[in-house]
């Protein structure tokens, strides 16, 4: 049984039991929030929402915000000695799929 729901106006596939990261989300760890499903597909076959299916929600478990790999952010331009450096470390929260 597989499900895709959004997060963050991003779409992820889920199983019960996946830990996903998303965008930060304003959630305490330990929270549970529940999440709008698109796509189910199970034993009953397929069922497909138009933007979301009716009575189904999956439960997620909050648990913690960790920081992702640093990117270097360069900018360059020839011969006229212009040269800048910066870093970025994205914030994203860490979801584990209840059902």
């Amino acid at each position: 049984m597989y499900a895709v729901v959004e997060v963050g106006g991003r779409q992820y596939r889920v199983s019960p039991g996946d830990e996903i990261y998303v965008e930060k989300l304003e959630a305490e760890a330990g929270s549970e929030l529940r999440l709008p499903v698109l796509l189910v597909s199970d034993n009953d076959g397929v069922q497909v929402g138009r933007p979301h299916v009716n009575g189904r929600e999956i439960s997620a478990q909050v648990l913690g915000e960790e920081k992702g790999d640093k990117l270097i952010v360069f900018k360059y331009k020839p011969k006229k000695r212009y040269r800048k450096k910066a870093g970025h470390r994205q914030t994203y929260t860490k979801l584990k799929i209840i059902g």
